[in-house]
């Protein structure tokens, strides 16, 4: 299972869909890890433009991996970004597994609370916040070290198939 926590899926005062935790969490619990067979990586050259597209809207592009989208099979695909200028009770862990790492609670999450999930997390968060961001400089999403070699990603991870999308999507992903 690629959520790690009992959840539901219901409109988010964020952006359409959002993903709610059911009991009060721990800052440093694990929310998410990939889980094969269940989440997905696939080769963004692989898809046609309107699969691509779709994906783009409901998986992530891992910032070490371009070139990829991870799909997640379960309800992550609607885990939401926070609004700009709004931190995450959600980040990425130092720890990986399968490639992709582990995301966690940033801080204790109350019952029935919004689980929403930094930008660092999603290479293509500027495209989908684009509509929301004011304009001006660009900050880029930062690296994370430790993320693995291309080797073992593509051994692990290519099979022929979010919304772990994170974040508001723009009409038309991430």
């Amino acid at each position: 299972m690629g959520l790690q926590i009992a959840h539901r899926i219901a409109a988010s005062p964020v952006h359409g869909l959002g993903l709610f935790s059911l009991a009060p969490l721990a800052a440093g619990t694990v929310l998410w890890r990939f889980e094969p067979g269940l989440d997905d990586a696939l080769r963004l050259d692989s898809l046609t433009p309107s699969r691509r597209l779709e994906l783009l809207h409901y998986g992530y592009t891992n910032p070490a991996r371009p070139g990829w989208v991870i799909v997640c099979g379960d309800g992550a695909k609607y885990w939401n970004f926070p609004r700009p200028g709004e931190a995450a009770n959600a980040v990425l862990s130092g720890l990986t597994e399968h490639g992709e790492h582990l995301v966690i609670a940033a801080q204790a999450i109350r019952q029935g609370e919004e689980l929403l999930i930094e930008a660092a997390s999603d290479a293509d968060y500027i495209r989908k916040l684009s509509h929301l961001l004011a304009p001006g400089p660009v900050v880029a999403v930062r690296p994370m070290a430790g993320w693995g070699n291309e080797q073992h990603f593509h051994q692990q991870h290519h099979k022929g198939t979010t919304e772990r999308g994170r974040g508001p999507r723009a009409a038309g992903p991430g």
